[in-house]
């Protein structure tokens, strides 16, 4: 039987069993080339080869880390979905699933993590409630901070191209005066912004056309290359699941999809169908949990400089960064001290050593 570890999820109620789209593509595409399999939910990622989810154990070994080197390593074991399809189908496929997982979940993310609306009263109490105390008060932040970095590095941001979303008093401040603002200063103004509109935001016109592309595909089909599900509606369910089974205040891609692409909500709800209940073992280890959290702070803060050694320039926030490194360890050296996982041996003393005898 194999195992695939994957993030847990707070949606089970909706049938989903992750909140993360690569983890429930897996889990649809184990299901539907009906391999034997368990799904153990878990709050790191210290069982991956590659530091990603999900992962693909059997004899409990670990074969592979993520979704892509997981279903490569599924057809090699006859479990393959798209044995029906043609080199030039393939090429389509790969295409297709490169623009939901490069793009369409891209605008996933930036719905969830970046919207600050969905984020305060939707994403983070939903994630605090999965992972528990004290983890929520760190693996959502660390998710936001994955999510913001993943969508900087294609130059996203969460902010509205429009001269309304940016304070006069912020266009006028010099750069370094404004880095200098109290921190709590630059918190709060978020939150006096967190019911702003971001519908407009042009990542939701990509997802518009990412989404007429697939619904173009689809047409009047059950699959997208037929009547058999292949990788690629496997893919197209990881994503569109999370959008459409998901309610956030701001659900801009929920409601672009519900007024134009139909065919896709049927999509949805067809492969939805097919899925039953897995079997469920949760490995949710809070030492797991502290020690991924610990990590993260540590590769977070510290990276190798490349400025030359004579031209070293001074980091005006080391401060906040040690600061943050030395309390994530005393938490987490804190608790394996205090519920005595970790503790020094008391000898006990052998009668006699120290012992003078009297004379007799």
């Amino acid at each position: 039987m194999y195992s695939l570890y994957s993030w847990g999820s707070p949606f089970e109620s909706e049938g989903l069993y992750s909140f993360d789209a690569s983890c429930v593509s897996a889990q649809a595409y184990l299901q539907l080339c009906k391999a034997e399999w368990q799904l153990c939910h878990v709050n790191s990622t210290g069982i991956s080869q590659n530091g990603c989810l999900p992962a693909l154990l059997y004899k409990d070994s670990t074969i592979e880390s993520g979704f892509w080197r997981t279903v490569q390593f599924l057809k090699t074991q006859g479990y393959n979905l798209d044995a029906d399809l043609d080199e030039e189908q393939i090429s389509q496929s790969t295409a297709y699933i490169s623009m939901i997982q490069d793009g369409l979940v891209d605008s996933l993310l930036f719905s969830w993590y970046l919207v600050s609306e969905n984020f305060v009263e939707a994403t983070r109490p939903r994630l605090a409630k999965l992972f528990g105390f004290p983890l929520s008060l760190a693996i959502p932040t660390q998710l936001q901070d994955y999510a913001v970095r993943r969508l900087k590095a294609v130059g996203v941001s969460s902010e509205v191209e429009n001269a309304n979303t940016k304070d006069a008093d912020d266009e006028t401040m010099p750069g370094s005066l404004r880095s200098k603002l109290p921190r709590i200063y630059l918190l709060a103004k978020e939150g006096f912004r967190r019911h702003a509109d971001k519908s407009t935001h042009p990542i939701y016109e990509q997802a518009d056309q990412y989404l007429a592309a697939l619904s173009k595909k689809l047409d009047k089909k059950q699959y997208f290359f037929g009547n058999k599900p292949t990788t690629l509606d496997t893919v197209a369910y990881g994503c569109l699941s999370l959008i459409v089974y998901v309610d956030l205040p701001q659900n801009t891609l929920k409601t672009t999809i519900v007024k134009k692409y139909s065919n896709l909500i049927a999509f949805c709800d067809r492969i939805h169908a097919q899925l039953t209940p897995p079997t469920i073992v949760s490995e949710q280890s809070f030492l797991g949990g502290m020690g991924s959290i610990v990590k993260h702070a540590i590769s977070r803060y510290t990276n190798i400089s490349t400025v030359p050694p004579n031209n070293k320039r001074a980091n005006p926030d080391l401060p906040v960064q040690v600061r943050s490194v030395a309390g994530a360890l005393f938490v987490f050296f804190g608790y394996i001290i205090y519920n005595g996982i970790l503790s020094a041996p008391v000898s006990e003393q052998l009668p006699g050593v120290f012992t003078v005898i009297p004379d007799l």
